[in-house]
């Protein structure tokens, strides 16, 4: 599988996830292989992606939307944070490419 087929629209790396390695169940294939709809329901990012005909929100014209950084399981006290770092992750993605993001993604984790 192509590592750029594993960045989700949302700015997630679905190789980073413990679902997708089947750490925790239920096992996941990604956003992109499931269209936005992972075992936990329908993703709404994944939609507004589909609706705005974009590849990922960095190249959506309202990026950063409100919904966007609204969008974080308020159970995690890093949530918040978490989404403001993709938000940089998707600009970056945006302007560059999907093999320079994942590097970059690859960097961050060190």
């Amino acid at each position: 599988m192509k590592e750029s087929s594993l960045l989700a629209p949302c700015g997630l790396n679905c190789s980073d996830c413990e679902y997708y390695f089947g750490e925790k169940q239920p096992r996941c294939v990604g956003c992109n292989a499931l269209k936005g709809k992972p075992f936990w329901g329908n993703c709404e990012t994944y939609e507004c992606n589909t609706q705005n005909n974009t590849k990922h929100c960095g190249l959506c014209i309202h990026f950063p939307c409100d919904e966007f950084t609204k969008r974080y399981d308020p159970n995690d006290s890093e949530g918040l944070k978490n989404t403001i770092t993709r938000i940089g992750i998707l600009a970056y993605r945006a302007k560059h490419n999907d093999e320079k993001t994942i590097e970059l993604m690859k960097t961050i984790k060190k």
